[in-house]
């Protein structure tokens, strides 16, 4: 930690995908007279929209500048041609980390030389990757490097960062070394904190969190605003099917449950070629109204697609709380999920929401017969689960919750980054 003057402002650099929502969110709820924040790209892309406003930083003095409620966003100088050439030579010489699932490997990725520039240039207080398999591994080799002249390190688990991850043999000694090289850590799952100790963690472990912070629910209609669900006619399905996600199995229990499902207005996103190709036969063979919805230009759309949803159904082999969840808590939709995620921990099978086993399309297809025929399991169920959802994803209260966290952080033992090191 550098050697920080009474009364300056913490820096706290944020290693992340600075084009996720669930970052700007986190950040957003932060904003203002605790510490000053900088991303730190893991990728050249650009920010979201969420983000804004934000500032170009490349220089401690920049950072110093930035005025209350300003983020700062570092700035990644190579060329295309000199980050390629970069990646190639550590890609021949087997020095990358192992590629997340369903990301490739890419030179657009941020390299290790430039977290551990940024570093010795803004000289953060803390440093908080948000996210493993991009953030996390990048800052592990970065640690790898600057030694005990590391700031204090604190890692967020996102989704199936460690929960999958840690099972992979090509991941498990990366993510072995990791949680020991951590300060502390925070999980938005408690099944994973005790993971994360086997795993090796010694650092702090704090309470989880949603990975996305909170939302200011004085944005959010009152239930009474919104029809129930009981009188909504969509089903809303995440359509992934990828390394995780399982789309298919959704279809394939919609279409085992097709005979209670006419009449119901089926809407599937994030949807591939291949399901496409399944949507028309069951439209045509089932007689259900299924069909894609483009990608949501805006999150406010994204939103009036769940407030306008009777259930919202996404399902995958491995997942955290999945922010679809809370949302649809937020707006009233039933939710069903999967058992390889934490929903358990926000809502009870059966009555608040259905969880099921990602593998079984006939439970799957009770769970969504019961859900569109049951008006007082799906009227009741939306009522707790706003009560619950406003308890513990509230703005105010998570935004307290995380400037403790930071707090402690910040007072551990104080480190001095050497720009020469």
């Amino acid at each position: 930690m550098t050697n920080r003057k009474a009364g300056h402002l913490p820096i706290i650099l944020i290693v992340g995908m600075q084009n996720s929502v669930h970052l700007a969110r986190w950040i957003n709820m932060l904003r203002g007279e605790f510490a000053r924040f900088v991303v730190f790209p893991v990728h050249a892309l650009e920010p979201v929209a969420e983000l804004h406003p934000w500032l170009p930083v490349s220089s401690r003095s920049d950072v110093e500048a930035l005025g209350s409620g300003d983020v700062g966003v570092f700035q990644l100088t190579r060329t295309d041609s000199e980050r390629y050439t970069t990646w190639a030579m550590e890609r021949a010489a087997g020095r990358l980390f192992p590629a997340s699932l369903g990301v490739e490997t890419n030179p657009a990725l941020a390299l290790p030389d430039e977290l551990i520039a940024a570093i010795r240039i803004l000289q953060p207080d803390l440093v908080h990757t948000m996210e493993v398999q991009l953030a996390g591994y990048l800052a592990l080799d970065a640690k790898r490097y600057l030694g005990s002249a590391m700031p204090p390190w604190l890692l967020s688990n996102w989704g199936s960062d460690i929960y999958l991850y840690h099972r992979l043999p090509a991941h498990r000694p990366v993510v072995l070394e990791l949680m020991g090289a951590i300060d502390g850590y925070l999980a938005e799952c408690r099944r994973d904190v005790p993971l994360a100790r086997r795993l090796g963690l010694k650092g702090h472990a704090f309470d989880p969190m949603p990975a996305s912070g909170g939302i200011d629910f004085s944005t959010v209609p009152a239930l009474g605003q919104l029809a129930p669900p009981s009188k909504r006619n969509t089903i809303l399905v995440k359509g992934y099917h990828g390394w995780s996600g399982r789309g298919m199995h959704i279809l394939s229990a919609l279409h085992m449950a097709a005979p209670a499902l006419r009449g119901r207005c089926i809407r599937v996103q994030f949807y591939s070629a291949a399901m496409l190709e399944m949507m028309r036969a069951m439209a045509e063979a089932d007689g259900l109204d299924i069909a894609p919805v483009p990608y949501a230009p805006t999150h406010e759309e994204a939103l009036g697609r769940i407030a306008e949803a009777r259930i919202v159904v996404g399902i995958g082999i491995s997942d955290g709380i999945g922010t679809t969840l809370l949302e649809s808590m937020c707006y009233g939709a039933f939710p069903i999920k999967a058992t390889t995620s934490c929903a358990c921990e926000w809502i009870q099978n059966g009555r608040d929401g259905i969880i099921v086993d990602p593998h079984d399309v006939k439970g799957l297809a009770e769970a969504l017969v019961q859900a569109a025929s049951d008006d007082a399991l799906v009227d009741a169920a939306s009522t707790r689960n706003r009560i619950r959802v406003e308890e513990r994803w509230d703005v105010d209260r998570n935004s307290a919750a995380a400037q403790l966290i930071y707090r402690n952080m910040l007072n551990d033992s104080p480190r001095t980054v050497d720009p020469a090191a």
